[in-house]
């Protein structure tokens, strides 16, 4: 196998910036890294549910770790190892942690180019308005660099936390009026559209968002909200909004 456990101590040998929220709704169990070290798995416990969660984290270019899969909501322990075991090994098959910002398939048409997008511009922007879908081939720093340019042209002044430093908040977005100037957070996920975001990260960003307080702060992302994860949004509706692959398109919509 290509994973293997580690223990809570060996961990501490890797470049993780956890959010110090984080401990306050769960608790670390195991802890797997692939034999390349290129991504880490760790299992937790929900300190008030008790049920089970994990989260999956990949090597970034600055050699420190960011999350790139959540799921919570498990029944037990050996279940939330073995999915998250499997997840881990999916990426590893598919190469999902590439450098590249998405390539474009294999066959040679107009849809399909086999392009290598390196910056975001006007073109890119149009090119996801005719071809959405093509958002979930992004890699997740690249779309966190389409959200606050979007954000730029709504007349935002926008700031890119650095790579896997700050959860809650991808992007600091500031943008002034007459009577004042309005400081936003945005948390982006760049996640497939089964991948659906629940209650663990809407307590993860309003925790950032209670310690910074932000006047607001958003989640975006490629995926979709379990029913759970807007229900609890809507405790903090005046601090938090949510934005879907469904939104993203409606943005795109402009180019």
């Amino acid at each position: 196998m290509n994973i293997r456990e580690i223990s809570e101590d060996e961990l501490a040998n890797y470049d993780i910036d956890k959010n110090p929220m984080a401990a306050i709704f769960s608790t670390e169990k195991k802890w797997f890294v692939t034999n390349d070290d290129k991504l880490i798995g760790i299992i937790l416990q929900d300190n008030i549910d008790k049920d089970w969660s994990y989260v999956i984290l990949g090597l970034e270019s600055d050699n420190a770790y960011r999350a790139i899969e959540i799921k919570v909501s498990l029944g037990s322990i050996e279940e939330t190892k073995n999915i998250l075991l499997e997840s881990i090994n999916e990426i590893l098959v598919k190469g999902q942690k590439e450098e590249a910002l998405f390539e474009l398939g294999e066959e040679k048409n107009e849809e399909s180019l086999g392009l290598i997008v390196a910056d975001i511009d006007d073109e890119v922007k149009k090119y996801f308005n005719k071809y959405p879908e093509k958002l979930y081939d992004l890699n997740p720093r690249k779309f966190e660099e389409l959200i606050a340019s979007i954000l730029r042209d709504l007349g935002f002044d926008v700031e890119l936390t650095k790579a896997t430093r700050d959860g809650g908040r991808d992007i600091i977005a500031s943008i002034r009026t007459k009577v004042s100037t309005f400081l936003t957070y945005v948390e982006c996920k760049r996640y497939s559209p089964k991948n659906k975001i629940d209650v663990g990260l809407i307590r993860e960003v309003i925790g950032v968002h209670s310690i910074h307080k932000p006047a607001k702060s958003i989640i975006v992302t490629t995926g979709f909200f379990t029913k759970d994860a807007v229900k609890e949004a809507k405790i903090f509706e005046n601090q938090l909004d949510l934005k879907d692959f469904n939104d993203i398109k409606t943005w795109l919509q402009d180019y």
